[in-house]
C-alpha cells in the first residue's frame, strides 16, 4: 500500500527520471568511448601495419651500392680545375653552380654539373654509348617528369651502367648485352628508392 502523499510521489517520480538519464548519459559516454577506442586501434592497426610493410619492403631490396665519403660541396667556374674525384661516375666533391634540369639526355653532360643535381637529391643513370637501344629505352623509362631522375650517355664509365646518388655508386655490365634482365631492372628501381632525394639538399629542385 502506498502512503506517499502527493508531493512525495512527485518527488520520486523526478528521482527515477534523473536516475534513468544518468543511466542514458553514462550509457552514452561508454559508447562514445569504445567508439573513440575502435578508431584508435584500427588507425595505430593500420600503422602499424604500413611501417611493419614498408621495413619489410626495404629488407626484400638487395642493394648493390658502395659508400663513398663527401670529397666537397665547393662551387668552381666552368673549365676550373679541381681535384681527382674518388669515384668514376663521381658521387661528390666541386661542382658547378648550375644543375641541369632533369630529363631524359642523349649528348653527355658535365660530371661537375650533374654532381651539383646529386647535391640536390637526384639519381643520376649513365650509360656507355655503346649500350644497345633496348638497354637505353629500358633505362629511359625510369625518367618520369615528377621525378628527379637524369639519364645521358657517358663515355668515361668503366661500366655499361652507372647508378650514381650522393656518395653511392652502383655500376655494372647486363648479363644479357642487349637488354636488361627483370632483376637488373629491380636493382636500378631499388636503387632510386633508397636513394632518391637523398642528397644534402633535399629541398632544392
Amino acid at each position: 500500500m502506498n502512503n506517499l502523499s502527493p508531493k512525495e510521489l512527485y518527488d520520486q517520480k523526478k528521482k527515477e527520471k534523473l536516475g534513468s538519464e544518468k543511466k542514458l548519459e553514462q550509457f552514452g559516454k561508454f559508447k562514445k568511448f569504445l567508439i573513440w577506442l575502435l578508431v584508435i586501434l584500427v588507425v595505430g592497426g593500420g600503422i602499424y601495419w604500413f611501417i611493419k610493410r614498408s621495413r619489410e619492403k626495404i629488407a626484400e631490396r638487395k642493394i648493390y651500392a658502395v659508400f663513398y665519403q663527401t670529397q666537397s660541396r665547393d662551387h668552381i667556374t666552368i673549365g676550373q680545375g679541381h681535384p681527382a674525384y674518388n669515384s668514376n661516375p663521381p658521387t661528390s666533391g666541386p661542382h658547378y653552380g648550375n644543375p641541369a634540369q632533369k630529363g631524359i639526355y642523349k649528348k653527355e653532360l658535365p660530371d661537375e654539373q650533374l654532381i651539383h643535381n646529386l647535391e640536390h637529391g637526384y639519381i643520376w643513370i649513365s650509360y656507355r654509348p655503346s649500350a644497345s637501344s633496348e638497354i637505353i629505352r629500358q633505362l629511359e623509362n625510369f625518367y618520369g617528369f615528377s621525378k628527379k631522375i637524369i639519364v645521358e650517355p657517358r663515355a668515361a664509365n668503366d661500366k655499361i651502367i652507372s647508378l650514381v646518388a650522393w656518395n653511392w655508386l652502383d655500376k655494372f655490365d647486363p648479363a644479357s648485352g642487349d637488354s636488361l634482365d627483370d632483376a637488373e631492372l629491380k636493382r636500378i628501381g631499388d636503387f632510386i628508392d633508397a636513394y632518391i632525394n637523398r642528397g644534402p639538399e633535399p629541398n632544392a629542385p
